[in-house]
């Protein structure tokens, strides 16, 4: 008889344990950052954003240069270093686009390269002008090459 009741004790418990509802978490992903877009792209007049199929800061020249179908930017610059460049006499931005027959040319504006480092240059610009049926000419440029 106590051989029984120890067997019926041991199985109610088993019973009762068996039927408690097991805790599950889920834990939560941590979301992977996005990285910032790289390589160049610009607005005219404030329009759509135009991204470059290729740019690239040039060394020896000081000069960042960008192409999409029909149009090729430069910006020429006193150095490559990070800093804020004024649009004038020793920097400017001028853009080039097919069949128009005046080459955009900035008046004023700024330069401002945040990072030149491991073989890529990152920054900003804004400028206005005129030419190429084009007042105004903004854009970035995001870990473009170093050459």
């Amino acid at each position: 008889m106590r051989i029984s009741l120890i067997a019926a004790t041991l199985i109610s418990l088993n019973l009762l344990t068996a039927c408690t509802k097991k805790s599950t978490s889920t834990p939560t992903p941590t979301p992977t950052p996005t990285p910032a877009a790289t390589g160049f792209s610009w607005t005219e007049n404030g329009g759509a954003e135009i991204k470059a199929d290729s740019a690239f800061y040039e060394t020896r020249y000081k000069t960042i240069k960008a192409y999409k179908t029909g149009k090729f930017i430069e910006i020429n610059l006193t150095d490559g270093i990070p800093a804020t460049y004024s649009l004038g006499t020793s920097n400017a931005v001028s853009m080039l686009v097919a069949g128009a027959s005046t080459l955009y040319a900035a008046s004023s504006g700024s330069v401002i390269i945040t990072a030149n480092a491991s073989s890529k240059m990152t920054g900003t610009f804004t400028s206005a002008g005129t030419g190429a049926s084009v007042t105004k000419l903004d854009g970035k440029f995001t870990d473009i090459a170093v050459r």
